[in-house]
C-alpha cells in the first residue's frame, strides 16, 4: 500500500511540477511578446511624433516661401528671393521623407495630392515672377485675383487632413501601447507567482524528500540496531551452545580415552569404541555448526605460507587408512609426476576441504574404492592451478539433488542425516572455503554408482631452496627443564574436567594444584609460585579473562597462561590473546595437543 502512494504521490509531483514549469514558460513567453508589441508601439508612437513635427515644419516651410515672394512683390526688395532654389528643393525632399514616414495609405494619398497643390503653387509663383519681370502691375494683379490664396488653403487643409489621420492613428498606437504595458505588467506579476510556486513546489518536494530521508535513516539505525542486538544474542547463544556441549564432551572423550588405555575385554572395547565414535560424531556435528558460522561471520583468513603438497596429501590419506580398511574399501591417491613439490598457500583450509570430501566418500561407499586424482590445469614459472578429484562407487546422488548439494543443511535425501549422521554442513564449508581461495568446486553423480566431487585452486609455486617445509618447529635447547622443577595451576570449575586435567598432568609426571575459579587462582599465585597456568575462561565469581587481568596488571606475572575453553566461536583465540592470555586450545582437548604446548612453553619433553 505504502509503495503504490509513493507511486501515486511522486506521479502528482511530477505532473504538479511539468504543470507549473509549462504555465511559467507561457507566461514567459507572453511577457516576452507583450514587451515586444510595446516597443513596436513605442517606435511607431516615435514615427508619429516625427511625421507630425516634419508636417508642421513643412506647413512653416511652405507658408514662409509664399511670404518671400509676396513681399518680393510688394516690397521689391531683392535679398527675400535669395537662396528660393534651395529652398524649394528642401521643400520636395521633405515630402519624400514624409512619404517614407507615412505607412498609412490615405496619408499617402494626401500627400500626393498636397504635392500636386504645392507644384501647383510653385508654377502660380513662378508665373507672378515673371510677370514681375516683364510688368510688374500684371504680376500685382495676379496676386489680387486670389488664386494664390485658394491654392495656399487648399494645401493648408491637406496638411490638416494629413494631420488629423496622423493624430487618429497617434492616439490608437497609444491606446495600444498603454494595454501592451498593462498585459506586461500583469504577466511579470504571473510570472513572479509562478516562479514562488515552482520555488514553493521545489522547497515541499526537498523538504519532504529531507523527512523521507531522516525517517528512513531512523528505520535503519532501529533495524541495524535489532540486527546487532539479534547477531549479538545468536552469538551468545552459539557461545553458550558451545560452552554447555564440548565441557561435558571433554569429559566424555578424555575418559574414554583414558578407558581404552585401561585392559579391556572385547566386549568392553567394542563399547568404548561406540561411545568413542559418538563422541567424536557429536564433536564433528558442532565443529561444522562453528565453522559456518566462522565463515558467515567473515572471520576466516587464507594464509599464504610455503607446504610441501606431497606430503600434505599422503599424511591426510594416512587419516583414513584404517576407516577405510575397516570398510574394505580399497583408498587411492594419484598425483601427476609434474605437480610441484612446494606452493604457496593455506595448508590448514587444503586439508580440511579434502578430509571433508574423503570423509563423505568413506561415509556413503560400501564397496569398491575412493581415488584422490590430482592433476594440474595450468601452470607457468611462478603459478599453478591444481584440481583435486575425489571419485568413488558409493550410493551416488539423485539428478534433482545435484543442483541442491553444496547448500547449507542440504542432504542427498531426508534420512540420510539419521542414516550416516552429520549435519549437511559439510559441503557447504567446503565450497565457501574453496572460493575463498579463489578457486571453483562442481560434482558429477549417478545414483548407485558413486559420485566424483573436484575443486579447483590456484597456487604460487614457492622456490625450492627450502626443502623442509615440515621444519617449522622451533628447535628446541640444549638444555630442558626438569619435570620436578615444574609446578602447574589448573583453573577449571568442572569437577570432571577437573580429574581429567589431574589424570593427563600425572602421566606426564607434573606437579600441579587445582582452583574451581579465578579469584581462588590469584589468590594462590599470591603465595605459590607455577611455570605455567591452564586457565577455563567461563567460571563463577570470576571468570578466565578477569583473572588473567588481574595476573597481568595487579601481580605483574609474565608466566605462559593457556586459555582451555569450550568457546570456539570466531574470533574467541583473538580475544583471549587481547586479555593477555598466552595461546589458546578449546575444548575437549586432545591429549597429544596440550603436551605438546606446555612442552613448546615451557622447553621440556614429556
Amino acid at each position: 500500500m505504502k509503495k503504490i502512494w509513493d507511486i501515486g504521490i511522486k506521479l502528482k509531483i511530477t505532473i504538479g511540477f511539468t504543470f507549473i514549469l509549462i504555465v511559467l514558460i507561457g507566461v514567459q513567453y507572453g511577457l516576452n511578446r507583450s514587451i515586444n508589441n510595446v516597443i513596436t508601439s513605442q517606435e511607431e508612437l516615435l514615427k508619429s511624433t516625427k511625421l507630425s513635427t516634419e508636417i508642421e515644419s513643412i506647413k512653416s516651410s511652405v507658408c514662409f516661401f509664399e511670404s518671400k515672394v509676396k513681399g518680393y512683390i510688394l516690397t521689391g526688395n531683392d535679398s527675400l528671393l535669395e537662396n528660393n532654389e534651395e529652398y524649394l528643393t528642401n521643400i520636395v525632399l521633405k515630402f519624400r521623407e514624409l512619404k517614407k514616414l507615412s505607412p498609412n495609405a490615405e496619408q499617402i494619398v494626401a500627400i500626393d495630392h498636397l504635392v500636386d497643390l504645392l507644384n501647383a503653387e510653385i508654377q502660380f509663383v513662378d508665373e507672378i515672377m515673371f510677370q514681375y519681370q516683364v510688368n510688374p502691375k500684371k504680376s500685382v494683379e495676379l496676386i489680387k485675383l486670389g488664386k494664390g490664396r485658394a491654392l495656399m488653403m487648399d494645401i493648408l487643409r491637406e496638411f490638416d487632413k494629413i494631420h488629423s489621420i496622423e493624430e487618429i492613428k497617434y492616439n490608437e498606437i497609444l491606446l495600444r501601447n498603454r494595454k501592451d504595458s498593462a498585459m506586461v505588467k500583469q504577466m511579470d506579476a504571473s510570472a513572479y507567482v509562478f516562479a514562488f510556486l515552482l520555488v514553493a513546489l521545489c522547497v515541499w518536494i526537498l523538504f519532504r524528500d529531507i523527512n523521507k530521508r531522516e525517517k528512513l535513516e531512523k528505520e535503519l539505525i532501529v533495524t541495524q540496531k535489532k540486527a546487532e542486538e539479534a547477531a549479538t544474542i545468536k552469538e551468545q547463544f552459539m557461545a553458550n551452545m558451545s560452552h554447555e556441549i564440548r565441557t561435558p564432551l571433554n569429559a566424555i572423550i578424555g575418559f574414554n580415552q583414558r578407558l581404552n588405555k585401561t585392559k579391556l575385554n572385547d566386549e568392553q572395547k567394542e563399547y568404548a569404541n561406540a561411545v568413542q565414535s559418538s563422541g567424536e560424531n557429536l564433536l564433528a556435528i558442532v565443529n561444522d555448526i562453528l565453522d559456518f558460522s566462522k565463515i558467515e561471520a567473515g572471520m576466516v583468513k587464507i594464509e599464504e605460507i610455503k607446504f610441501n603438497l606431497h606430503d600434505l596429501l599422503e599424511s591426510v590419506v594416512t587419516m583414513f587408512l584404517g576407516q577405510a580398511k575397516d570398510k574394505k574399501v580399497e583408498l587411492h591417491l594419484k598425483i601427476v609426476d609434474h605437480a610441484p613439490l612446494l606452493i604457496m598457500g593455506d595448508p590448514t583450509r587444503l586439508t580440511q576441504i579434502l578430509i571433508n570430501l574423503i570423509g563423505n566418500a568413506l561415509k556413503f561407499t560400501h564397496h569398491g574404492s575412493v581415488d584422490i586424482i590430482v592433476d594440474i590445469l595450468h601452470a607457468d614459472d611462478k603459478n599453478v592451478t591444481i584440481q583435486f578429484k575425489v571419485k568413488d562407487t558409493g550410493i551416488g546422488i539423485s539428478e534433482e539433488k545435484i543442483s541442491e548439494i553444496f547448500d547449507r543443511f542440504t542432504q542427498a535425501k531426508s534420512d540420510t542425516s539419521r542414516m550416516f549422521g552429520g549435519t549437511g554442513l559439510g559441503l557447504s564449508i567446503a565450497k565457501k572455503l574453496v572460493e575463498l581461495q579463489s578457486g571453483s568446486i562442481n560434482v558429477e553423480s549417478v545414483k548407485d554408482q558413486g559420485s566424483v566431487f573436484w575443486f579447483t585452486i590456484p597456487y604460487k609455486i614457492a622456490e625450492e631452496a627450502e626443502e623442509e617445509i615440515e621444519k617449522k618447529h622451533i628447535e628446541k635447547p640444549e638444555q630442558t627443564k626438569l619435570k620436578k622443577n615444574i609446578k602447574v595451576l589448573v583453573v577449571e570449575d568442572n569437577l570432571m574436567n577437573q580429574k581429567l586435567a589431574g589424570f593427563m598432568l600425572k602421566d606426564w609426571g607434573l606437579d600441579f594444584d587445582i582452583c574451581s575459579n579465578g579469584k581462588l587462582a590469584t589468590e594462590k599465585l599470591k603465595t605459590d609460585t607455577y611455570q605455567i597456568i591452564l586457565m577455563d575462561i567461563q567460571m563463577p565469581e570470576m571468570n578466565g579473562y578477569e583473572a588473567t587481568e588481574y595476573i597481568r596488571a595487579q601481580l605483574k606475572l609474565d608466566l605462559p597462561i593457556i586459555a582451555m575453553t569450550a568457546h570456539a566461536l570466531p574470533g574467541e583465540k583473538e580475544k583471549c590473546l587481547s586479555y593477555g592470555m598466552t595461546d589458546y586450545i578449546s575444548k575437549p582437548i586432545q591429549e597429544n595437543d596440550l603436551r605438546n604446548l606446555i612442552s613448546k612453553y615451557l622447553n621440556v619433553d614429556l
